[in-house]
């Protein structure tokens, strides 16, 4: 059975658009890897959403509000 490794969380504030999201998270994950030698995963902090109503909204109703 495999380790998970250890997990790097990063939260974004609301204004960085998703893409910058991601291309961040490889690069500083392959940047930590390759320093350390650690089998190290960069993760984004999911921040839950006290909405009701946004919860039962498909992605394409969330993206018109």
């Amino acid at each position: 059975m495999s380790t998970k490794g250890l997990e790097v969380v990063v939260k974004f504030p609301a204004g960085v658009p998703l893409a910058a999201q991601g291309e961040f998270l490889l690069r500083a994950e392959r940047s930590l890897r390759g320093e350390t030698g650690l089998d190290i995963r960069v993760v984004k902090d999911l921040m839950g959403d006290d909405s009701k109503l946004r919860r039962v909204m498909t992605l394409e109703q969330r993206e018109r509000l």
